[in-house]
């Protein structure tokens, strides 16, 4: 799998960590499905920041059970409730640990009036792309 970062010079600088977009060529697609932030016992804490923290930590092991890491995300998109912006910064924050690496994957930030159950605060999708490995 051959992953570029498309950064055109004639485009504005991505505001965040992101890349503007993610070119891949051969590997196997993973798209995963909007992840939440529960615990294993299907508990969800009610704080924003702490169901963050766990559904990047659930979107690592979705990956990892399909052969992969975050290393491999080329694509999220990430909704997010009415309190978003008082917690901004430390979302980032949360983020930026689990997406360490230079290569950001392409990203969307969506704020949503509601989601399927009034818990949750935060759901993340993503589409990564694994390297094939002969057989």
């Amino acid at each position: 799998m051959r992953r570029e970062v498309v950064t055109p010079p004639d485009v504005y600088a991505p505001t965040w960590q992101f890349s503007q977009a993610v070119k891949v060529t051969g590997g196997s697609t993973v798209y995963v499905s909007g992840i939440m932030g529960f615990r294993p016992d299907g508990t969800m804490p009610d704080d924003i920041v702490e169901q963050a923290d766990l559904v990047f930590a659930n979107l690592r092991a979705v990956l990892v059970a399909a052969g992969g890491t975050l290393d491999d995300v080329v694509k999220v998109t990430v909704y997010v409730g009415e309190d978003y912006l008082a917690h901004r910064e430390e979302l980032r924050e949360v983020r930026a640990r689990y997406f360490a690496g230079a290569a950001y994957p392409a990203s969307t930030l969506v704020r949503v009036a509601g989601f399927a159950d009034p818990r949750y605060r935060i759901e993340v999708e993503a589409v990564a792309v694994l390297a094939v490995t002969p057989p």
